[in-house]
């Protein structure tokens, strides 16, 4: 059999997208244990367990001191009327070890890690019920949760002021009472008629206009200021909607500079010059919903921005032909936009250049004027995708324009057809896995779990974990444990570069090994625990690549005679 190595160098496929339905299972980061499950992402408490104990156990502080290894050291602190009893976790233990010690004495009916949760934030702006694209519970008729978990992110980061978007379009109305308190502020100039901040435009003190050549980036047409309110709408300030970046939470959200590139259609004579401005002048995001012919221009001043690490994102287009330009740069996330049923819209345009999709159907927006409209269009997808982007630079400042992309690729709900697909690329964009996946003690790259799996022995099943954190380039100590299985079992972890669905005697091989894939055997320990080390290739071509993990446990207690975790997806950071 082959080795992870071989299977990582050897193929190098599109990213296939996860499946819908998810189960428990455990990821380590810098700061201990998160439990993701469906989606979300949950701490785990690091000082207590739970457990229900078979019988009543006299004297159950006698027998707690009895117990050694990882159980050790457990104390009471409480208990119910139920019989469910929390025990304290000693200094410096791990929280899932001790679960796994304790359930191995067969006195308890369970034991059980807890999680840290949290509030959803409902902003108190008035038609923020009418924003189906950031929450849906089928206000407009459609899917529940065909949106991009908004609520979920904002609980995280709701978007800081020192992130700048660059909003490309045909100008944007900075007096919208809902986009005025987030318009970016350049304190270095100062307004006098004169270049105060040496940056070769004068007055420039919110942006600035390429069409008139002034600086004033209003335009004449909704289009801009529409899609800057999809960006950062002021949130919580009681007035109209919130945008994604806008600061739901607090009402101060990540900054809008608006660039005029056309106030009734985009000028590819001028698309080069904000581009270069917006990267020179502190954007960390830039976005455009347009599409033009193709310049050299252009494609240099891209390659500048991305060069300095801005993040740039593109409409894929609205004629239901190719991608446009240009979103078709290779330093431009494409994206596509999706309906309130989570499908592709059919006017969005579709290649292999498309990575991720974003709702752009019936979109609430802020209107010139100071009111709202509702329109549609991939225009209004990709101001979602810089939203986000913008979420995860607040959340951690460290992260690369190369670690967004990924991590938004790899962190995408699957809503096309099984796998990436030109329609919707890795998927329509999740906001609160993504924020999740790259705040609080970020490693680069990702872990993300998916599908669900067999019990075995008891009706436990065992659960997948990871080793030494997330992957990345070069990672030696990098691995997969499972947990929670059959004692001192054959088990073996499956490495595919595909996700699979494949039935099992009532359940489900997770990865796909039909092709290419590496099985690594390992024995259980007498707790139900083994692992496996999968060094990754200090190789840059496997940034962002996906693969996936299953392990099998013989298990005589299992219908099928063999237990199994869910799946894991790993992206391989930086």
């Amino acid at each position: 059999m082959r080795t992870l190595p071989w299977l990582l160098t050897g193929l190098l496929a599109a990213s296939p997208l996860l499946s819908a339905q998810t189960s428990q299972t455990f990821v380590r980061d810098a700061d201990g244990w998160l439990s993701v499950e469906n989606g979300q992402s949950f701490r785990v408490d690091a000082s207590v367990i739970s457990a229900q104990f078979v019988a009543p156990i006299g004297g159950l502080e006698g027998f707690l001191n009895g117990l050694d290894g990882a159980a050790a050291g457990l104390t009471v602190i409480r208990s119910n009327r139920l019989g469910t009893v929390d025990l304290q976790l000693p200094q410096g233990a791990d929280p899932l070890d001790a679960v796994a010690a304790l359930r191995e004495t067969g006195a308890v009916r369970f034991a059980e890690v807890n999680t840290i949760g949290f509030y959803d934030v409902t902003p108190n702006d008035p038609q923020y019920g009418s924003l189906w694209h950031l929450h849906n519970v089928g206000q407009t008729g459609g899917t529940t949760d065909a949106d991009v978990d908004a609520p979920e992110a904002w609980d995280i980061e709701d978007g800081d002021p020192s992130v700048i978007v660059a909003v490309l379009d045909s100008g944007t109305d900075h007096t919208h009472p809902d986009l005025n308190a987030n318009i970016w502020d350049n304190t270095g100039e100062t307004l006098d008629g004169t270049d105060s901040d040496g940056n070769g435009f004068i007055d420039d003190i919110m942006g600035w206009d390429f069409d008139g050549n002034d600086n004033d980036p209003n335009g004449s047409f909704y289009h801009g200021t529409a899609v800057a309110g999809v960006v950062g709408a002021v949130g919580n300030n009681g007035t109209n909607i919130v945008g994604l970046a806008g600061g739901a939470a607090d009402g101060v959200g990540c900054s809008i500079m608006p660039c005029n590139v056309g106030s009734s259609f985009p000028n590819g004579a001028i698309l080069d010059d904000a581009i270069i401005y917006a990267a020179d002048n502190g954007a960390r995001v830039i976005t455009m919903s347009l599409s033009v012919g193709t310049t050299s221009a252009i494609n240099a001043a891209v390659t500048y921005a991305d060069g300095l690490g801005v993040f740039i994102d593109c409409a894929s287009g609205n004629s239901g032909s190719s991608v446009s330009y240009p979103a078709n740069l290779p330093g431009v996330m494409a994206v596509a936009s999706t309906n309130h049923f989570d499908n592709k819209s059919g006017f969005s345009n579709p290649g292999p250049e498309v990575e991720v999709a974003a709702p752009g159907e019936n979109i609430l927006m802020t209107n010139l004027g100071g009111g709202t409209i509702t329109q549609s269009g991939t225009s209004f997808a990709a101001p979602h995708v810089a939203g986000l982007a913008a979420l995860m630079f607040s959340a951690n400042p460290a992260l690369s324009n190369v670690d967004v992309r990924a991590v938004m690729r790899s962190t995408a709900d699957d809503v096309g057809p099984a796998g990436f697909d030109t329609g919707t690329g890795d998927g329509r964009i999740n906001a609160f896995a993504a924020v999740a996946a790259v705040s609080d003690g970020f490693v680069p790259g990702v872990a993300t779990a998916y599908g669900v799996g067999l019990a075995g022995t008891g009706g436990t099943v065992p659960v997948i974990s990871t080793v030494g954190g997330t992957p990345s380039i070069g990672e030696t100590t990098f691995g997969l444990r499972v947990r929670f299985a059959a004692p001192s079992a054959p088990a073996f972890l499956i490495i595919a570069l595909a996700q699979a669905n494949l039935p099992f005697k009532g359940g489900a091989i997770l990865v796909d090994v039909t092709g290419a894939f590496s099985q690594l055997m390992q024995t259980t320990s007498g707790t139900g625990a083994a692992q496996v080390l999968l060094p990754i290739p200090n190789d840059q071509n496997l940034l962002g690549l996906p693969v996936f993990g299953q392990w099998l446990v013989q298990d005589g207690g299992a219908v099928a005679g063999w237990s199994m975790t869910g799946g894991m997806m790993l992206g391989i950071g930086s």
